[in-house]
């Protein structure tokens, strides 16, 4: 069985004719008629039922085709990916990331993933998960790590990393020695949070509208170190992911879980429908392993 014969079948399928079929794949009539008599002889049955009129497959036709265009089809995957290989060493990409994906180890990805495909460029535009979304939408960024990724009918999600939310209080705080806490309890707490385009504050909120109350917010502060600083004046209590918080020094603040979960997740979106070059294809599928791997470590 040749490659080209599995080609033949699908092309004869698809025109139910051989005369189309021939002038498609640009070999000759009598020619093609030949390798599919040589193949049926190959495989012991008939895979086309031939009249004056049309071709029709028969049942046994129809079971090899499936086969046929699956194979043909990973084929041309293989080869589009070893395309990409080849032609990534003078790649761009443009990432859009959050302020804090240091602290996600995302730095880590990128660096490996710059010491694999030295010759790709790469270039960071910071912004919040509304703006970094508006900034995929607009193809002003191939892709973006986000915090916040609502299913959407124009985005690809890939996600990466699970976390959750914590409380951080003054280590003088009532609530400090507790090891976790009821999120109703944070009632008449004040609270110093992430900017409201931001996916941590949009996370919180949602979860306290569902425990019936609206947070008392102080301040909005994106800088995660001063408000921290805040935290130790006694000012207010805070909200982080927990991978952030564990990053800071304990001094004189607390990390409380809050209960019930509220996750968090850090996801590589893309626009669908869109032809990326090469270099993004293979850091997307690059962004995905590095995940799976590191959750296998994690376990």
């Amino acid at each position: 069985m040749e490659l080209h014969q599995l080609e033949y079948v699908v092309a004869v399928a698809k025109h139910q004719s051989f005369t189309r079929a021939a002038s498609e794949i640009n070999i000759s009539q009598s020619s093609l008629s030949q390798q599919i008599k040589k193949l049926e002889e190959e495989l012991g049955v008939k895979l086309f039922e031939r009249t004056t009129r049309k071709v029709k497959m028969t049942n046994a036709g129809n079971a090899f085709l499936a086969h046929a265009q699956k194979v043909l089809m990973e084929i041309n995957q293989s080869k589009k990916t070893i395309r990409e290989y080849l032609s990534v060493s003078r790649g761009r990409i443009k990432l859009g990331v959050l302020p804090v994906i240091g602290h996600f180890r995302i730095t880590s990805l990128l660096a490996n993933f710059q010491r694999n495909y030295p010759g790709v460029k790469m270039e960071f535009r910071e912004g919040e998960c509304n703006e970094l979304l508006q900034m995929v939408m607009a193809s002003r960024v191939h892709a973006a790590f986000i915090s916040e990724a609502s299913e959407n009918p124009h985005i690809n999600i890939h996600r990466l990393i699970k976390d959750h939310a914590v409380l951080v209080v003054n280590s003088m705080h009532p609530l400090a020695a507790r090891d976790s806490i009821e999120l109703a309890e944070l009632a008449r707490e004040k609270f110093i949070l992430a900017h409201p385009s931001s996916g941590l504050y949009k996370n919180f909120a949602k979860a306290c509208a569902a425990a019936g109350f609206e947070p008392d917010i102080l301040y909005h502060c994106n800088q995660v170190e001063t408000s921290l600083e805040l935290v130790r004046e006694n000012l207010g209590v805070t909200v982080l992911s927990s991978q952030v918080a564990q990053r800071y020094s304990k001094r004189d603040i607390a990390i409380t879980k809050i209960l019930p979960e509220i996750p968090r997740r850090i996801s590589l979106v893309t626009l669908k429908d869109t032809e990326h070059e090469p270099a993004v294809n293979i850091f997307i599928k690059y962004a995905v392993n590095w995940a799976s791997e590191l959750k296998k470590q994690n376990q």
